[in-house]
């Protein structure tokens, strides 16, 4: 969640302007959307982000885990109780 909340916060750059600064953006390790005229055109996502991603997106392809992921979210429907994946702030 946290990492979809950096992406749509995510400063966006030209194109012109990365290359000129390419180094010291880099080395920031934040999310950057890369414009193209104006227009999103690329997203520079630090590599531990990616990697997490990555993660998410093979546990979204396991039926082990999204048969688990319905289990619990019917016991939650019914009521039980259990610990927050995402704690409100």
């Amino acid at each position: 969640m946290a990492m979809a909340l950096d992406l749509l916060r995510a400063p966006h750059i030209g194109i012109r302007e990365f290359k000129d600064k390419i180094s010291s953006l880099v080395n920031r390790r934040k999310t950057l959307i890369l414009t193209d005229h104006g227009e999103p055109s690329s997203v520079l996502i630090p590599y531990q982000d990616m990697l997490e991603l990555i993660d998410i997106l093979e546990e979204i392809h396991d039926p082990k885990a999204r048969s688990l992921v319905t289990s619990g979210r019917k016991s939650v429907k019914q009521g039980v109780e259990g610990v927050p994946v995402f704690p409100h702030a």
